[in-house]
Parts: structure tokens; sequence; C-alpha cells
């Protein structure tokens, strides 16, 4: 799985816009090799939004993976519906993965400051728990344009146990690359 990542993000230019489908049982073995990609150069800043873990549990295993996470900006859609946590320099908390206008707006930040090389969303499905396929549909529409129009790379992940097939299938049409993880005889596409 870690050469076929490699392999294809070899393959793109150098600005782009990526959707990965992924087995459940190694999502978090991707989501950790694709940032690890994504910041092989210690100078390399990105964006990752958090939709499944909070903040502080997704520092501990950047961590332990030996990931700057100096160099990430955390848009964690998780924490603050269950504490008070505050924003920091390197976090802002949006209330709930169901407030996609909330997340758009965290990211103004990121995208004014052109500071950062890439966006990076850990999960299409898990917004769509929270919001209905449709609007999570033109929400990514909206993060990959935006994505695009500030010459950065994205990354969009999605679990092929609880992937939408509608969802996969209208997103691709705004990625370069879709990179299907899943076994050849469970896929949709």
């Amino acid at each position: 799985m870690k050469k076929t990542l490699e392999n294809e993000l070899k393959k793109l230019p150098k600005n782009f816009v990526i959707m990965a489908i992924v087995p459940f049982k190694h999502f978090e073995e991707v989501n950790l090799h694709l940032l690890s990609l994504l910041m092989k150069k210690a100078d390399v800043k990105g964006s990752y939004i958090s939709v499944n873990k909070p903040y502080k549990s997704i520092i501990q295993l950047l961590e332990k993976q030996n990931i700057n996470v100096g160099n990430l900006f955390f848009i964690d859609c998780i924490t603050r519906a269950m504490t008070d946590d505050i924003n920091t320099e390197h976090c802002y908390f949006v209330g709930s993965p169901s407030n996609l206008t909330e997340i758009a707006i965290a990211l103004d930040p990121v995208f004014s400051k052109g500071q950062h090389e890439f966006v990076f969303l850990d999960s299409l499905d898990t917004l769509a728990v929270y919001n209905p396929v449709e609007s999570v549909i033109k929400f990514a529409h909206f993060l990959t344009s935006k994505v695009r129009l500030h010459d950065l790379s994205g990354v969009l992940l999605a679990v092929h146990e609880s992937s939408d097939a509608r969802l996969i299938t209208e997103l691709a049409q705004f990625c370069d690359k879709v990179i299907d993880l899943r076994p050849y005889s469970t896929r949709i596409l």
C-alpha cells in the first residue's frame, strides 16, 4: 500500500488534488504515511482538517512517526463539542463536523497567508455522517477549488467500507487522481 501511494504521488504535478480510498483497517497507517510523504521536506507547511480524532490525539500519533507537527495547522472538528478548549496558534477548534461553514472560515488564514503547501482532510465519510451527502459534495468542491486557486495540493481521504458511492463518484471529478487502495473486488469505480 505504501509503495502504491509513493508511486502514484510521483506521477502527479507539483500541485495536485487526490482522493485516497482506504480500507478501514489501514486508515491510520495510510493517513500517517500520506502526511509524511507530503512533509518530506523540513520546511513544508500544511493544514490538517481533523474530523475523526481530537487534535491532541493526532499530535501524539504524528510525533511517534517523527512528523514535524510545528509545521502543521490543525482544524479540529471534534474537541470543541466535548470541551471548552480554545484556539491555539496551531489549531482552530470548530464547534462540530456539521458546521461546514465554520470549517471553511477556519481555512481563510491558510489561504490568505500563502504559507501552506497542502490541505489534508482526514475523512469525507465522517463529514457525511454529520451532513447530507449533497452538502459534503458542495463543501469538497469548494475546498478543492480553493486549493487549486491558491496553488496548493489537496488530499481527501475516504474509508471504503463507509463511503457512499455517489460521494466517491461526484468527488472523483474534482480530483487529479483517485488512489484506490481497496481490494479489486470491492471497488466502486
